[in-house]
């Protein structure tokens, strides 16, 4: 049998990298670059000294600090932890990348946009950062481009799974408070596209294989308020309890950070050029609900 393909992973630990690993453990070889190994991705000497005992292999770059409202508490501070490990460890990554001559897959979010616009973005937006996470992911994709090495940026957005402890996902977090009776009230006037963790594996696995360059969405196929995420969770879960409508622009006078109002995401470019076809919102609960069942 060939030698399995080698996958040189940040975040592999992480929500979307241990599903990735899960899924393909039997296709790939991976080598995890994480503090849980003893490697620190701001450390440029560490990152340079494994990815050099490798030539040519995919590496898949998903390790990001993703607190947003933590992030906010740095915000303008490069010597925090956030701009650390986006920025820095992005640049470490990208360069070690070039040297070595290694395919980087990276992988972004949807933050980067200013959420104002009402239509949807595609890749050709130009990005406008409102918050410090959204800012140094944004920095970062800049630095896997000055770099040089052979990459694509990959934009994912509200990512969400069936299992996973260490960290709850927006539509995991509304199951739960709809099991306790305590569901907060839910914008009506929010448009968010939140994307199924199995589809975004899938996906990886098809950039790995062709090596696309070039920046792309990988996202769901349904853009709708959280009202009607709610609404869709209730219907596939039966759930009883009764919806609260809420309001985005009045949580937002309380609320000190700013937040994207409209992040219609179009995934229209992976489609006609990678042939990937990713789950609309109502078969993505179903077959979550089959994975929990």
């Amino acid at each position: 049998m060939a030698d399995k393909p080698v996958i040189i992973g940040t975040g592999l630990s992480g929500m979307v990298g241990s599903r990735f690993t899960q899924l393909f453990l039997q296709d790939f070889s991976f080598v995890n670059l994480d503090l849980s190994q003893g490697i620190d991705i701001t450390d440029k000497n560490q990152v340079n000294q494994v990815l050099s005992q490798h030539q040519s292999a995919v590496v898949l770059h998903l390790a990001a600090f993703t607190d947003v409202s933590r992030a906010f508490k740095e915000k303008g501070d490069k010597d925090g932890l956030v701009y650390k490990v986006n920025v820095l460890g992005t640049r470490n990554i990208a360069q070690a990348c070039k040297q070595n001559n290694h395919y980087l897959i990276h992988i972004s979010t949807d933050f980067i946009f200013n959420g104002q616009k009402d239509t949807l973005y595609t890749e050709e937006d130009k990005p406008k950062p409102i918050e410090w996470y959204g800012q140094t992911k944004y920095w970062a994709e800049q630095e896997v481009v000055k770099s040089a090495c052979k990459s694509t940026i990959i934009r994912i957005a509200f990512p969400f799974r069936s299992n996973f402890t260490s960290k709850k996902d927006l539509i995991r977090n509304i199951i739960s408070k709809f099991k306790q009776n305590n569901l907060h009230p839910m914008f009506t006037d929010q448009i968010i596209t939140p994307t199924f963790i199995d589809d975004i594996c899938q996906g990886l696995k098809i950039f790995i294989k062709k090596q696309p360059q070039g920046i792309y969405h990988l996202t769901g196929s349904t853009s709708l308020s959280p009202y009607q995420l709610a609404e869709k969770i209730k219907q596939v879960f039966n759930f009883k309890t009764d919806i609260q409508k809420g309001n985005f622009k009045d949580f937002l006078k309380k609320d000190p950070r700013p937040r994207q109002q409209y992040l219609k995401i179009s995934n229209q470019k992976i489609k006609q050029e990678l042939n990937i076809n990713m789950r609309d919102i109502d078969s993505a609960l179903k077959e979550m609900k089959n994975q929990l069942s």
